[in-house]
């Protein structure tokens, strides 16, 4: 399996949505959008809007998006050379974490985050070597302030996007500005709505009290079928990382440039758990696109061990089917 994906063979980009089908079609029956009234309000009018649709058309649209998500992922590994060469394990190892465990198959904000942040990737990686920036730079950050209106953990993309920019260009007040601008407009665009309807207080008290009450509690039970799955993502993922830094400079500065924003991506993702109330396994999908890359990375440049590679990939197919049907 792991030689298909790595050949680039367009066709294999049509076995993701099967892979994500196959696991998440028990769940057809039961998408419905949760609405939380103590919740993120832009997320809530969104799930309100989504409610009035049966379930199997909500299933269909986020197994749809999530399928788009995979895709575009692999899109912008090989558009903005994330890795050494092309392949469509970016895809794979995507389709497969996001399946992983059925806590991960729910009508939830995370599924619409994790969209909009690829689209921030793709525009930030497209200021490397990059002029005409102004468009990206807006584009990039009102996306993010986007996100943080629908999923508040996502509001740590705003340092993400900050270092990445220091990183790519040299200090210039004016794009920093157009940074910042862009980041706080959606929140301007929402407080004139609330104001409109009276409950500009309530949603700025609502947002405002999150940063307040950051004290999270991990409610998630460690049964063996979760720690074999995530001891198998995370020897990817580390085997990954130690892998990259050897053949690091080996690499031209375009991709170096992509791998460090891709891993600050891990890092401050890893962190925003933090600003969670409580840690739920659901909230573990969020970092999907940076473990999908580094664990795609490891599957290909690894070239003695291919055999126990995909012996140890047919082990976690075998283990997330166990966590859905047994």
């Amino acid at each position: 399996m792991i030689r298909f994906f790595k050949s680039p063979q367009p066709i294999a980009l049509f076995f993701i949505p099967a892979i994500i089908l196959i696991f998440w079609i028990q769940s057809a029956s039961s998408m419905s959008p949760p609405i939380n009234p103590s919740g993120m309000i832009l997320w809530n009018i969104i799930a309100a809007a989504f409610s009035h649709f049966p379930n199997w058309i909500n299933f269909i649209f986020v197994v749809a998006l999530v399928s788009f998500s995979a895709i575009y992922l692999n899109i912008i590994c090989n558009k903005h050379e994330a890795l050494y060469k092309n392949s469509y394990l970016p895809a794979l190892v995507f389709a497969l974490f996001i399946s992983a465990h059925p806590a991960f198959i729910a009508f939830h904000p995370i599924h619409f985050v994790n969209l909009i942040l690829l689209r921030v990737l793709d525009k930030s990686f497209s200021l490397i070597k990059n002029n005409n920036i102004t468009s990206a730079i807006f584009d990039s950050s009102f996306l993010a302030g986007l996100a943080a209106l629908i999923y508040f953990p996502a509001v740590i993309i705003i340092p993400i996007m900050i270092i990445s920019l220091t990183i790519i260009r040299q200090f210039n007040i004016r794009e920093w500005l157009i940074l910042i601008i862009g980041f706080l407009l959606p929140f301007f665009f929402m407080s004139v709505w609330m104001l409109w309807g009276n409950n500009l207080m309530f949603f700025l008290k609502n947002y405002s009290e999150r940063f307040k009450e950051i004290q999270p509690h991990l409610s998630v039970v460690a049964t063996p079928k979760l720690l074999l799955l995530t001891s198998i993502f995370s020897l990817w993922l580390v085997m990954g990382l130690f892998k990259l830094r050897i053949n690091y400079l080996k690499n031209v500065i375009r991709t170096r440039i992509v791998q460090q924003i891709l891993f600050l991506f891990l890092l401050f993702i890893s962190i925003s758990f933090l600003l969670q109330r409580e840690i739920a396994i659901i909230h573990f999908s969020f970092l999907v696109i940076p473990v999908s890359v580094f664990c795609a990375y490891y599957l290909l440049a690894n070239k003695k061990r291919s055999g126990l590679v995909e012996i140890t990939l047919w082990i976690l197919i075998a283990t997330i089917a166990a966590n859905h049907f047994v």
